[in-house]
């Protein structure tokens, strides 16, 4: 026998989630079954509010549900240095390890010759206008994916921030990443550790 449409369809929602196979789907939409209408309507409510609450920084690019970015307007972070990041949830990594305390610019995604996505597509010059404006940078550090496109990126960001600013600092994550590593599955302690060994980057 197969699953009742309503439940097929819940399976559909769920598989849709990153992680979420075909198995977990089912076990989730069965377990939605069970819960109470009030727990349902808070669920319901949580998934809307992603579409009418949640925006991006205009300033970072971090996802924020208020009118101020927690990151952009808190004046007790460092100006003098920028993480330069792929993913969100890679820069709630970097606040997790205590590391850093300065600011961050979050990439849409990386660069894909073959996908057709180039550095306009993922904000580059958005990036690039930030860091020539800003008197107080010192550092920018890139802290993109140790994969072929990760590093096709880093190397692509790395050449367009120094010809705006060829005396500034520029650096890349280091210690504790391996090889084809996706940052944002990447634990708290091995980031801190990959941004205190930071090292600088040079032109090839």
């Amino acid at each position: 026998m197969e699953n009742i449409k309503t439940v097929e369809d819940l399976i559909k929602s769920y598989k849709k989630l990153p992680g979420i196979g075909s198995k977990t789907a089912e076990r989730l939409a069965y377990a939605s079954l069970n819960l109470k209408k009030e727990e349902i309507d808070e669920f319901v409510s949580a998934l809307e509010s992603i579409e009418t609450k949640i925006h991006f920084c205009p300033k970072c690019g971090m996802y924020i549900d208020t009118p101020f970015c927690p990151i952009c307007d808190d004046a007790s972070r460092d100006n003098k240095t920028l993480v330069v990041l792929t993913s969100f949830k890679t820069l709630m990594g970097f606040e997790k390890s205590g590391q850093y305390h300065g600011k961050y610019f979050i990439l849409n995604g990386t660069i894909s010759p073959s996908k057709g996505i180039d550095g306009e597509k993922i904000k580059l010059p958005v990036l690039t206008k930030q860091v020539e404006e800003s008197k107080e940078l010192e550092e920018v550090i890139i802290a993109c994916d140790s994969t072929l496109e990760g590093e096709l990126t880093s190397r692509y960001v790395y050449k367009q921030l120094h010809k705006v600013r060829p005396e500034l600092k520029i650096s890349r994550l280091a210690y504790g990443l391996p090889i084809g590593a996706d940052l944002e599955y990447v634990d708290d302690q091995t980031i801190a550790l990959s941004f205190l060994s930071r090292t600088a980057m040079k032109g090839e």
